[in-house]
């Protein structure tokens, strides 16, 4: 195992970190999708037993008077049980054991004014939760997939209104965000179209959306990068000359050197560090096709971050990212980084 997952689990277990936050991005079922993997690629069952008590944990402090979002609340604990559940992880009938979830969702999709397609807190998390739930296999004509499968329908409707009007503001993000709404939003909508449910409105809102993206070049060339390759992933899906020539003219428009230089030394995770823009540039080296010009600099720009970062976060004692939650959980803290490792370990080995 490597020495920083080791680490990891040190932590946790002696600091009895767990228990306080049930959530995904920064609570227990963020550690158990951690100790899940770490279980399985140890072959260790003192892990899975670490993991099944997180997961009880999950289930006894869960209540339906939780905040629906994605990041903390419902919709995020039950993307993660759904994603244990599919994964082999966990055992149940997940129409089952997110009932009272889903009801939270629908409740929230059809009371509250969303106009953030934000991961965390907004339409996309929404999504997300749905999208997962509607890839279990199960009898499509059930009543939790007929409900789940008009949800999808209205939160893709909904991001139709709420996203076209924001496009602007793509020329205004300053700070790197693995999480940056346009493109995560952008593959929702391909992970969507994979479950062939709303495929005609979802193709017309992508070519619709194609102007847009022909006129806002963001600032931050890692975002050039980043809407290049989700692109890539959606003309793979639905090829367009438009699409294809927007990717060409991303890439291009994208100085490494720049790239290189926005990364923040001092945010050690993936959400908003070096080891998230290591991850996203394994993506592009992959999803954009190796004819185009300057893909040779993608995965060597990836080699020099990781070359030039990867030794301060092993020189770097753990018990500095967990200062707060925050810095504990999946998304900005030490699990994140241990799950990535277990995930993609060349992101950390050369």
């Amino acid at each position: 195992m490597n020495s920083y997952s080791i680490q990891i689990v040190k932590l946790i277990q002696q600091g009895e970190r767990a228990g306080t936050m049930q959530g995904l991005m920064q609570g227990n079922v963020g550690l158990c999708l951690f100790f899940y993997h770490l279980a399985q690629s140890e072959n260790n069952a003192e892990y899975e037993d670490l993991a099944d008590n997180l997961l009880d944990k999950v289930f006894d402090n869960l209540s339906t008077s939780t905040f629906a979002d994605f990041e903390n609340g419902l919709s995020g604990i039950g993307w993660g049980i759904e994603y244990l559940v599919q994964n082999g992880f966990a055992e149940g009938d997940t129409d089952k054991i997110l009932e009272e979830v889903d009801n939270k969702v629908f409740k929230a999709l059809h009371d509250e004014n969303l106009i953030s397609f934000e991961l965390g807190n907004g339409l996309t998390g929404y999504l997300f939760y749905l999208i997962n739930r509607l890839k279990k296999p199960t009898n499509a004509r059930s009543l939790a997939q007929r409900i789940n499968r008009e949800l999808l329908i209205l939160v893709i409707n909904k991001l139709d209104e709420v996203v076209t009007t924001q496009f602007p503001s793509i020329t205004k993000e300053m700070n790197f965000d693995l999480f940056w709404r346009f493109p995560v939003v952008i593959f929702g909508l391909v992970e969507s179209y994979d479950l062939g449910i709303y495929n005609e409105k979802i193709k017309n809102m992508i070519y619709q959306w194609i102007m847009n993206f022909e006129a806002y070049l963001p600032s931050m060339h890692i975002y050039r990068l980043y809407l290049a390759t989700v692109l890539s992933i959606v003309n793979s899906r639905l090829p367009n000359e438009r699409l294809e020539k927007q990717i060409q003219i991303l890439l291009f428009a994208t100085d490494f050197e720049v790239l290189k230089a926005e990364v923040d030394p001092d945010a050690m995770n993936i959400r908003f560090g070096w080891p998230g823009f290591a991850w996203l540039l394994q993506q592009a080296s992959q999803f954009i096709p190796t004819t185009y010009l300057n893909h040779g600099m993608i995965d060597l720009s990836r080699r020099e971050i990781i070359t030039k970062y990867k030794y301060s976060l092993r020189n770097r004692p753990i018990d500095n990212l967990v200062a707060n939650p925050k810095q504990y959980g999946l998304s900005e803290g030490a699990t994140g980084i241990g799950l990535m490792e277990l995930l993609y370990s060349e992101i950390f080995h050369l």
